[in-house]
């Protein structure tokens, strides 16, 4: 059997050289790479710290701008709101303006009815020197008060009156029932007064004359 000596020198470990150079080769070498790294998480740091504050500056802005438009839009809403005011003031006022209008109208066109009753009343004394009106009343707008007063030197001219007055176009419908005459005390020859009144539409007469 054969047997192997390891109790020998070539055979013992050696012991590795220190070299001084090669550690500071690679110290710095490890500072460099530190160096780097740290170099690139600040430069990363610093980028992204700039585009958070480019991101907090748009937002600032886009906060501001949507404020802004806040603020227009209420003030819009303030200014719509005045306008439907203003609106319904004129509207208001428009339909005081026709109701005025129409009342205005239909008392022009009872005042040319009126008129026409007017004019009814002299033709009807036409050939008639015995009968004289000393006054008259025209009231109301659809349907009318007439109110006659006058004086006759003969009894039979006062009812005469009346008929050809209600003869006339405008009269159409009127007749005089209620009449009164009295003989005044003072001057009996000045002839009998007189006062009639009747009532009637003058629709109903403009709807006739028109027939």
């Amino acid at each position: 059997m054969q047997q192997i000596n390891l109790n020998q020198p070539e055979l013992w470990p050696k012991p590795i050289p220190f070299n001084v150079r090669q550690m500071a080769v690679a110290l710095v070498a490890l500072i460099v790479a530190a160096g780097v790294v740290i170099g690139l998480l600040v430069y990363d740091v610093d980028r992204r710290r700039a585009v958070l504050a480019g991101l907090e500056e748009e937002r600032d802005a886009v906060q501001k701008e949507l404020a802004a438009r806040k603020a227009a839009q209420k003030q819009r809403q303030r200014r719509l709101k005045r306008l439907e005011e203003e609106v319904a003031t004129l509207q208001k006022r428009l339909s005081g303006y026709q109701q005025a209008r129409q009342a205005m109208e239909r008392r022009l066109a009872a005042a040319g009815k009126k008129a026409a009753l007017v004019r009814g009343l002299g033709e009807a004394r036409r050939g008639r020197p015995d009968v004289w009106l000393t006054r008259f009343q025209l009231n109301g707008v659809g349907e009318v008060d007439v109110t006659l007063e006058g004086r006759a030197s003969v009894p039979e001219a006062i009812p005469q009156y009346l008929q050809a007055v209600a003869d006339q176009s405008a009269f159409r419908k009127g007749f005089f029932q209620d009449l009164s005459a009295t003989e005044p005390e003072k001057s009996p020859e000045e002839g009998l007064q007189f006062e009639s009144r009747t009532r009637f539409s003058l629709r109903d007469a403009q709807a006739e004359g028109k027939e």
